[in-house]
């Protein structure tokens, strides 16, 4: 997707700055991504890697169909340039709302964790 992004920033000026904004976020996201994959594989965890890597998956695509759409889109068509700016815009909103879910589930995570590591040592005190 970055690389379609870049193909289209080079190709047309009309989409520059929301281009730029997106790119950003998908640069920030991906690698978490990568990450949350790569540790749920490990964990075995697929219910949680289908869900969440299953949506992220399915905006870069239709991002990267939107951005090969704005590269086509002439600088004197000024009705269609603030229509797939928008929808570029919306977009970036979309993968950030992902990174929120990715934040609120993260916290989650973590509480979970805390709570195994509080119960674990008074089990143990009971158990001997």
């Amino acid at each position: 997707m970055t690389v379609a992004i870049k193909e289209s920033k080079s190709r047309c000026s009309n989409f520059r700055d929301a281009l730029n904004s997106l790119e950003n976020t998908i640069s920030l996201l991906s690698p978490l991504i990568k990450e949350m994959d790569r540790l749920n594989q490990e964990l075995e965890d697929s219910n949680k890697r289908e869900e969440i890597i299953r949506l992220f998956l399915q905006q870069l695509k239709k991002g990267e169909a939107l951005v090969s759409k704005c590269s086509s889109i002439r600088r004197w068509n000024l009705h269609k340039k603030r229509k797939y700016e928008k929808r570029l815009r919306n977009m970036e909103s979309s993968l950030r709302q992902l990174s929120g879910v990715l934040q609120v589930r993260q916290a989650l995570d973590t509480q979970r964790l805390q709570r195994i590591a509080f119960v674990m040592p008074s089990r143990w005190v009971a158990a001997a």
